[in-house]
């Protein structure tokens, strides 16, 4: 009985999460492919909310550096692995572990024919070109976002209340909502996503680099590997509760 009720809560507190996290994933990729991105002049005239759009990238008010390319650029993410302690194998990634990832960027412009738009990245989960760099001891990875970089965006269009810094004169952005937020905040707003709140990949803003087939495809990937892993834990679990009845 104990056993029984120690795998429930396995099901409930680990299992539902990843298959709650993969199958948001792929609803997204559904409704991407289900749904043709806005023109620009159409993101900018209709109302705050959810937006999906492509165009080109173009400067806006600076640039940052890469923290490990060193290279100029929009935006970028980025992310490091530690060698696991006692690993004496090859320089294979499954003897790394992820120690730390984040974004930085400063807010740019997409265009399109029909007009420009800024686009914040703080925060976002970006996709894009990988760099690498790896040695004995750590690996470093690096994705940019660079000027004429052409972009699919989705996320939150908002209305500035007063001018913002980086964002020159413009009244509107396209951005995340939970930036800013600890994990147990965006857990909160956002419970679905748990998991990719505890694995920081679980922003409301995905820039793509790219087009909509790009888009649909990374969300699709994901999607599939989280859900897979749940049902394969569900299955296990299900087969641990039936033997030990």
């Amino acid at each position: 009985m104990i056993i029984t009720l120690g795998i429930v809560v396995l099901v409930v507190v680990v299992i539902l999460p990843i298959l709650l996290f993969g199958g948001t994933h792929l609803y997204r990729a559904f409704r991407l492919r289900q749904n043709d991105p806005d023109d620009i002049q159409t993101v900018r005239m209709g109302s705050d909310g959810l937006v999906e759009f492509t165009g080109t990238a173009a400067e806006l008010d600076g640039t940052v550096t890469g923290k490990y390319s060193e290279q100029e650029c929009l935006a970028y993410a980025w992310e490091y692995h530690d060698r696991d302690a006692g690993s004496t194998g090859d320089n294979r990634e499954s003897n790394y572990h992820m120690e730390d990832r984040g974004t930085e960027g400063e807010p740019f412009q997409l265009r399109d024919e029909t007009g420009t738009v800024a686009v914040d990245p703080t925060g976002a989960n970006i996709y894009a070109k990988e760099d690498e760099w790896k040695n004995r001891e750590r690996i470093h990875k690096e994705r940019r976002i660079e000027a004429d970089d052409r972009l699919h965006i989705y996320g939150h269009k908002q209305t500035l209340v007063e001018r913002q810094e980086g964002l020159g004169t413009e009244s509107t952005y396209v951005g995340s909502n939970t930036h800013g937020m600890g994990k147990l905040g965006k857990i909160r707003t956002r419970p679905h996503m748990t998991v990719g709140h505890l694995l920081g990949i679980s922003s409301d803003l995905h820039i793509t680099a790219g087009d909509e087939s790009d888009a649909i495809k990374r969300f699709g990937v994901i999607g599939a590997f989280f859900t897979a892993l749940g049902l394969i834990q569900f299955v296990v679990a299900g087969l641990a509760i039936f033997a030990s009845l």
